[in-house]
């Protein structure tokens, strides 16, 4: 039986026969924790305090008269369906699909489809499973054959919100409205990702052994891929690879898709000649990707059941003139960063870009420029949140007479006033602090919060309000940066951006939870033990949270360590690797995201892939121990449903492997 199995009984009995008090079995999954809040994203969302009043639109059902029955009713056969509708608004999801085995009545007065499984989601699913809004799109490619070969119960109600995913589709229906989720379930294929995501998290956590095989890329023309030039679509179907010729400093952009349980290689049909710089994939519309190629920004579109690819030109600059970064939005527009190539001073320019109506073409809808080229004295960090489609810049100034410093941070955004005509608009906020300068500055994966690390090793955590107002939220002593790496892979925030993880200093990593009234507090601080042979001048690489918090992992230069909150004893540290003098590289890691999975590397003396997880019970255990002839390429080299993770290094060709079903034979284990 599924978790949303809504099967009526093809007989009336009473509600007793059918489910017995304290006899009822449960078969959705355990609850990963109490409470879901809202994400920040532009997704639809029932809220969790109080279900909605669903449309009353069907006449209620009036109970039998017994005179001309000729029988005793059967009250509970015969409530109205208002009543019916009440009580069921009251009940746990898993108790819906029982209620709907009781009779056809009951059975037809049942909340929508959509409803049941937004409140079983609510109820059961992983807190990051609003995270997740593109896997319906691979559905059928990609999770599907995984979810059938392991017999999942969730395939019902997948496979029929595939369906009026794809019915929907077909009569071009617009997308359910965002704003009023009291009274409008959220669309189909929102739905399908989210459960989807939900079912692999579910499958991953009960799977005491998980299994991965090879799916080898085609690589006939020798090429080789440079370690972390990579991206994966959204919806996992799709992964881009920066490829280097043998003996050449160049890369060319290639791209695979997931077809008939292998890497197909694409077709790119377009006369651009230059190499590949950077490329990401855009979360809409689908199956677009954005390459820069010197001063060109391209955007790729896929042919219609096809494998062939088109490019059109977003822009093309000046050569005198060097593309810093391009980000693709999740309202289809597009943030290119660039500056005068070679220039030492501060001058940056930002341009916004969108496609004009349903052609290939594009415009420029804003722009801004930062300094002057004569500006000594001024600089620029910036980041991008592109899911609640905001651009933050921070700029710094000095005064040259007083030294004292002045700090701004920019947002940009779109949609927050409808009366303004322009599609982008920025608020500013000047920071009053003159002899403090803001280093760099990161998003929250929600868009609410921005934290700043401090020219005097401290950190500050603001909250962005709708307006896109800040107001200081914490202010953190003692934090670690360094400014070699990003400050994304230092600082870490959990996928509904209500926890943080910062380094206080090498050996510590100190959490911060946000409460349900917005306020921010110090949580529990993790001390990583003293490895052997460890050099003092170790240094911090990365730290990650798990999708749910539940998990962290810190990576110096010698040494990768992994902290779990066990249900029953809280935090602990369990897992730590170190690099000895002889080895070529150090430990590396990954975090899937379904499953909550930490998958690491590392020389024992051979190259061994350890996958660690939580079990159905929380603790976390060790689930795959295998030999493989190349490192986790870096952290980000898992794919968003978790069914692919990338082997490789600036040596080797990339190598994916594929997370197959536990039932297949052992011999995909080794190669």
């Amino acid at each position: 039986m599924d978790p949303l199995s809504d099967s009526p009984s093809p007989h009336r009995q009473p509600a007793a026969a059918q489910a017995p008090s304290g006899q009822r079995t449960q078969t959705s999954p355990p609850a990963e924790a109490p409470g879901r809040s809202g994400m920040g994203h532009a997704v639809a969302q029932v809220p969790t305090s109080a279900r909605p009043e669903l449309p009353g639109s069907r006449q209620a059902s009036l109970p039998e008269d017994p005179s001309t029955s000729g029988r005793t009713p059967n009250i509970a056969q015969n409530l109205p369906f208002l009543v019916l509708h009440r009580i069921f608004s009251h009940l746990p999801s898993c108790s819906l699909a029982q209620c709907a085995r009781v009779c056809r009545h009951w059975h037809t007065c049942l909340p929508e489809f959509k409803f049941r499984v937004v409140w079983w989601l609510q109820e059961n699913g992983p807190r990051s499973y609003l995270t997740i809004s593109h896997l319906g799109r691979g559905f059928s490619s990609r999770t599907q054959p995984f979810l059938q070969a392991e017999k999942s119960p969730f395939l019902h109600p997948l496979t029929r919100l595939e369906q009026q995913h794809q019915q929907q589709q077909q009569e071009n229906k617009p997308a359910a409205p965002r704003q009023d989720t009291q009274q409008q379930p959220p669309a189909a294929g929102d739905l399908l990702s989210w459960l989807a995501h939900a079912a692999v998290n579910h499958h991953l956590r009960q799977t005491p052994e998980l299994r991965l095989r090879p799916a080898p890329l085609d690589w006939s023309d020798e090429a080789v891929s440079g370690a972390g030039d990579f991206a994966f679509s959204p919806c996992s179907r799709w992964l881009a690879l920066a490829c280097a010729p043998q003996q050449e400093s160049f890369s060319y952009l290639r791209l695979y898709g997931w077809e008939n349980d292998a890497w197909q290689r694409c077709l790119l049909a377009s006369d651009v000649t230059e190499p590949v710089t950077l490329f990401k994939f855009s979360p809409m519309p689908p199956c677009n990707l954005v390459s820069v190629h010197g001063v060109q920004v391209l955007a790729w579109s896929k042919e219609p059941d096809s494998l062939t690819w088109h490019s059109s030109l977003v822009s093309s600059f000046p050569q005198s003139h060097q593309v810093l970064d391009c980000y693709p939005m999740a309202n289809g527009d597009h943030i290119i960063m660039l500056q005068r190539a070679g220039n030492t001073r501060t001058q940056l320019h930002v341009m916004f870009y969108r496609r004009t109506g349903e052609s290939q073409s594009w415009e420029s809808v804003a722009r801004t420029t930062y300094g002057t080229e004569w500006d000594s004295w001024l600089s620029v960090a910036w980041t991008v949140e592109p899911q609640s489609c905001q651009l933050a810049l921070r700029t710094t100034a000095q005064d040259p007479d007083t030294g004292y410093l002045t700090n701004e941070l920019h947002i940009w955004h779109t949609g927050l006033n409808s009366l303004r005509p322009e599609p982008w608009a920025c608020l500013k906020s000047v920071i009053p602090w003159q002899h403090t300068r803001v280093e760099r500055i990161i998003y929250s994966p929600d868009g609410q919060h921005l934290l700043g690390i401090l020219s005097e090793k401290q950190a500050c955590l603001w909250t962005v309000d709708p307006q896109r107002r800040i107001r200081i939220q914490l202010i953190i002593p003692h934090c670690l940066y360094n400014p070699v790496y990003k400050l994304r892979v230092q600082a870490s925030f959990r996928s509904d951006g209500k926890q943080l993880a910062l380094a206080r200093s090498l050996r510590q990593v100190q959490l911060f939870y946000c409460d349900a009234k917005g306020h921010w507090y110090p949580g529990t601080q993790l001390d990583a033990p003293a490895a052997r042979n460890v050099p003092a001048d170790d240094f911090l690489k990365d730290l990650r949270l798990s999708s749910s918090g539940r998990t962290l992992v810190r990576r110096t230069h010698w040494q990768l360590d992994i902290w779990h909150q066990d249900p029953g004893a809280g935090w602990q540290h369990l897992v730590q690797h170190s690099r000895q003098e002889n080895q070529r590289g150090g430990p590396q890691y990954c975090l899937l995201q379904p499953g909550e999975l930490v998958c690491t590397t590392i020389e024992d003396p051979e190259m061994l892939l350890r996958v660690y997880g939580p079990d159905s019970r929380g603790r976390l255990v060790q689930k795959v121990c295998m030999p493989v002839g190349q490192s986790i390429q870096n952290p980000d080299a898992a794919s968003p449903d978790g069914m692919s993770l990338l082997l490789g290094s600036t040596r080797h060709p990339t190598l994916p492997l594929q997370l197959v079903s536990a039932k297949k034979s052992e011999s995909c284990l080794f190669f």
